[in-house]
């Protein structure tokens, strides 16, 4: 006779209220996590506050500010990896593949251990932070994330195949849609939707494969004074003190993990930019009339070799690879302005990450991403130490489910 699987008696379902001190440090432009918590299938998050405060070490520049960014994001098993299913019916599911290979204090995870904090790290900085088919750039162990930036440049191209501006981030749900796994287990036959089942999940949902952004944040600071350690000069820093909350309840159609992000990108400007490119508009054709404003090929130029618009060096490397911009961004996003690159008191937080050559990425040609160079010029010191930015805080969340708290209580008379 074939056993049936019989169900426990009905629970109602009881708040847990888990919390998660965090400290740390961050450098400029890195992808950091900062807590993590597994959850559920047919849980709810019901409120999630993160207080925190963020100081950065002394800058050289006492002007130009920066953003902290946070992402509350919720990855389920299935964004991973869909094979990460027959761990749930199967104790013989391998590990492999899914281990830290040496320990890595940036995903608090030690050589051996399931790297979950580093999966949900990587699939996350791919989908949300990465163009389709562009390798994940890693500093400081997490992903690097974009310079913050909106001008003419960022269409900036080669040849005429590159001139859709359109590159979305990749669609794996369509090529999920209709996966079901099954597997034997002695007389018993199980899946993973009747696993899912099993907590009142009826199936799985048509966002399979897509991590989800619950909560976004950004604080814009200005430099405030401070005291250099090492000198006892006056200097300036970076400082926060944010509570970030998400009040919106979430349920919880997978198991998986809520996961906290943090990216803090300081105002830079591009060094090979040097000169305005409004200075190259002339003539009927570059003041657009109206018949052709939407003619996709009308703004369409090219850079040519004495442009002064850029840095010398950077055309002679560029210039000959027949370089293609569209004339109507400086209309739709501007550009930056720069009145003296000589004598400025202070040194300009400036990028040199715009870079051209037969070959060069997309992201190398529009200067997305920071050299770490010019990174460390952000600030006053010398060593990694002085470098950074350092935090400490507290993730306090409320989840709704049947996990309950067996811990003895101990009562004062």
């Amino acid at each position: 006779m074939q056993p049936m699987m019989t169900y426990g008696p009905a629970k109602r379902r009881v708040a847990r209220t888990p919390r998660f001190p965090i400290i740390g440090t961050m450098r400029p432009f890195g992808l950091y996590p900062l807590h993590m918590q597994p959850v559920l299938p047919g849980e709810t998050l019901e409120s999630y506050s993160m207080r925190w405060r963020a100081i950065s070490m002394p800058i050289r520049h006492p002007l130009v500010g920066a953003w902290l960014e946070t992402w509350l994001c919720y990855v389920k098993f299935t964004d991973l990896d869909r094979n990460l299913g027959n761990m749930f019916i199967s104790d013989t599911f391998p590990t492999t593949g899914y281990t830290a290979a040496a320990a890595n204090d940036r995903t608090f995870v030690a050589a051996g251990q399931i790297d979950w904090i580093g999966l949900c790290l990587r699939r996350i900085a791919e989908f949300f932070f990465y163009d389709e088919g562009e390798a994940i750039i890693t500093r400081d162990g997490v992903p690097l994330t974009k310079l913050i930036q909106n001008n003419w440049t960022q269409n900036l191209m080669f040849t005429p195949a590159s001139v859709n501006p359109v590159n979305l981030p990749s669609d794996p749900a369509t090529q999920l849609t209709g996966w079901q796994v099954m597997q034997q287990m002695g007389m018993t036959e199980m899946s993973y939707e009747k696993y899912l089942e099993t907590f009142g999940v009826a199936s799985i949902n048509a966002e399979v494969g897509q991590p989800e952004i619950l909560r976004y944040t950004r604080s814009w600071t200005l430099p405030t004074n401070t005291i250099e350690p090492t000198t006892g000069s006056p200097s300036s820093c970076f400082a926060w003190s944010d509570e970030v909350k998400a009040d919106k309840p979430k349920r919880f159609q997978e198991p998986g993990f809520l996961i906290t992000l943090a990216a803090l990108r300081p105002k830079m400007y591009q060094r090979n930019l040097r000169r305005s490119i409004v200075g190259e508009m002339w003539g009927f054709a570059d003041w657009f009339p109206s018949y052709n404003l939407t003619e996709p090929g009308s703004g369409i130029r090219q850079i040519v070799g004495n442009n002064p618009v850029f840095d010398a060096a950077f055309l002679e490397s560029a210039a000959a690879q027949n370089m293609l911009y569209d004339h109507r961004d400086i209309l739709s996003h501007g550009e930056q302005f720069v009145n003296n690159w000589t004598t400025n008191p202070y040194p300009i937080p400036m990028s040199g990450g715009q870079t051209g050559g037969p070959g060069s990425p997309r992201h190398e040609l529009q200067g997305d991403y920071v050299p770490d160079a010019d990174i460390d010029a952000l600030f006053l010191g010398s060593t990694p130490d002085r470098r950074l930015a350092y935090y400490e805080g507290l993730v306090e969340t409320r989840v709704m489910g049947h996990i309950v708290d067996q811990t003895p209580r101990v009562q004062l008379a």
